[in-house]
């Protein structure tokens, strides 16, 4: 796939003209971003740019407004619950001293938007992403499991929103055994993810699969992010 075409294309509904999508979601970072490692794509390995600028014309118009509207905005939700379990003293009503409230997010956007990032950067990459990533994003029936892990153990402290890290961390992963599966790594904000089309194990222990619940401690009490993964689009050999 190259630029000037959708890359969603062989689902069919296209519509519109070929639009500037963002390759990492504008709504997670402000008017500058730092942006190290897309060397094919900038010509040079580290970089400063408008975040307006990090864009390329792969998706039509349709396309791009629905992942907008799902995908990007639960990873926009998530950023705010990070930041909020990481600073609870600067939310509005914290001197009261009130626990957390519980917050909500859509592992099923979260999911979604996993997938759009990775397609987008493989395809200003010049790789073809595996179709099954493309039919999650845009909520078609896929032909084989994806699994969503999250790179953590029950129980591990994680560091969330520090401002130290990137904000936005990307990585693909080579299977050892040559399946030539398609699998990447996501960090948002420290929230990692682990993607593949199998199974994965983490230190010899099973990774979690499409995490329900996210707690962590705060100095107003435990913080809690429930995930909702309801409607995802079903395995075609499962429906049938």
């Amino acid at each position: 796939m190259e630029e000037g075409k959708c890359w969603a294309a062989f689902l069919g509904g296209c519509g519109g003209q070929i639009t500037k999508e963002h390759i990492v979601t504008q709504g997670l970072f402000g008017r500058r971003v730092r942006v190290d490692g897309l060397a094919g794509w900038l010509g040079t390995p580290k970089c400063e740019m408008p975040i307006r600028k990090l864009t390329s014309n792969i998706l039509c118009e349709h396309h791009n407004n629905e992942l907008g509207r799902t995908a990007d905005s639960a990873a926009i939700h998530l950023l705010k619950h990070l930041k909020a379990i990481r600073y609870p003293m600067e939310l509005p009503g914290s001197r009261i001293l009130r626990p957390p409230v519980e917050r909500h997010v859509s592992g099923l956007g979260l999911g979604r938007w996993l997938c759009k990032t990775h397609c987008n950067l493989m395809i200003i990459n010049g790789i073809a992403p595996d179709p099954e990533y493309i039919r999650y994003a845009f909520l078609r029936p896929i032909t084989k499991p994806i699994y969503f892990f999250f790179a953590g153990q029950v129980g591990e402290k994680k560091r969330f929103a520090d401002s130290r890290d990137a904000v936005v961390s990307y990585r693909q992963l080579i299977a050892d055994d040559d399946t030539g599966c398609d699998a990447f790594s996501i960090s948002l904000a420290g929230f990692q993810s682990v993607v593949s089309l199998i199974p994965v194990q983490q230190n010899g222990k099973e990774m979690i699969d499409r995490i329900n619940e996210l707690q962590q401690p705060t100095p107003l009490g435990m913080s809690k992010i429930i995930f909702d993964w309801s409607e995802e689009p079903g395995v075609i050999s499962d429906i049938l």
